[in-house]
């Protein structure tokens, strides 16, 4: 009877360890088939995980690092332009109040990420000073005022490059390359005639168009006023009600860049339908700093750094999808 109890339980045990194995080895295949068949998922997560991580980084240098202090003499080493910014202790930089992801943005905690934020977080640090964020300027033309004026040492805000703003301040060399490009509402396009009596979208726009429409306060303004000579401009406070008025017809087309107009398109595919896109390979939005006029030897010292940290600053538009 003894026996026959013990091979009961002997069994017993048996079946219950190899119950476990078989559950663990399901475990561990659903493990392995999930990662095999989600490998852009986890890129992207990679990505984006690298990309915060690099964001906080920066943000913790910015914020917890002490600026060198200088002694007089070693002060009257350097020209004055940047003898009052490493007295001061502080980059006194200029953005737009209003965010522009992924170029600078306030995250969920509160702090303030993007490409041209670390940009500027970096300058800072090899100049050895401290950041200092001039978030009061409501439009892009406002920091160039306040870069004029010498309210800021410099803009950096994905500001354009042109002729115009270039009487006013110091232009680096350009650190980003963007083409302008046209949002159309097909519907008000085919209204204007035949296409293949044209050459080309914007020969017949320039040539039939009304009313283009620009964001009050970009290179934009002027941008358009070269393009569409003849047609009124009818101007908008931010790009997404721009672009929202070309989808309802209140305007036949907009000026901008083509990395905004691709990312609304990508974020909303189904305007496609209403909207064409049209990119014009033959003009140019070059983003540059901004420096004040004053500060011959910090412009000249940017564009050394804009030229030893190339690399580095490709990598951080990489990381942001730019």
């Amino acid at each position: 009877m003894i026996r026959r109890y013990g091979r009961l339980t002997f069994l017993l045990l048996f079946l219950l360890t190899l119950g476990m194995m078989i559950s663990s080895c399901t475990s561990v295949s659903r493990d392995a088939v999930s990662t095999i068949a989600s490998p852009q998922t986890e890129t992207a997560q990679s990505r984006a995980a690298e990309t915060d991580i690099t964001a906080a980084k920066a943000a913790k240098a910015a914020k917890g690092r002490e600026p060198r202090v200088y002694t007089a003499e070693e002060l009257e080493g350097y020209p004055q332009d940047i003898r009052d910014i490493l007295s001061r202790g502080k980059l006194r930089i200029g953005m737009k109040v209003e965010d522009r992801y992924p170029f600078f943005y306030t995250d969920e905690e509160g702090l303030l990420r993007g490409s041209d934020v670390e940009l500027a977080n970096d300058i800072a640090l090899k100049l050895g000073v401290k950041p200092e964020y001039i978030r009061t300027a409501d439009s892009f033309d406002e920091v160039i005022d306040q870069v004029s004026s010498g309210e800021v040492d410099v803009g950096i805000s994905k500001l354009s490059i042109t002729l115009e703003r270039a009487k006013r301040v110091l232009f680096s060399n350009a650190y980003l390359h963007f083409k302008q490009a046209l949002l159309i509402n097909r519907l008000q396009l085919a209204e204007l005639g035949k296409k293949n009596e044209f050459p080309d979208v914007l020969t017949l726009l320039q040539q039939h168009g009304t009313q283009i429409g620009i964001v009050q306060g970009t290179s934009y303004v002027g941008f358009t006023r070269e393009l569409f000579p003849t047609q009124s401009q009818i101007a908008y406070k931010n790009t997404s009600e721009l672009f929202d008025r070309v989808r309802q017809g209140e305007v036949i087309a907009a000026v901008y860049d083509a990395f905004e107009i691709s990312r609304y398109l990508d974020q909303n595919p189904a305007y496609s339908l209403d909207l064409q896109y049209v990119q014009l390979e033959d003009q140019d939005d070059d983003i540059a700093i901004a420096v004040d006029p004053r500060r011959m030897h910090l412009h000249q010292w940017i564009n050394t750094y804009l030229h030893m940290q190339e690399k580095n600053i490709q990598r951080w538009l990489e990381n942001y999808g730019i």
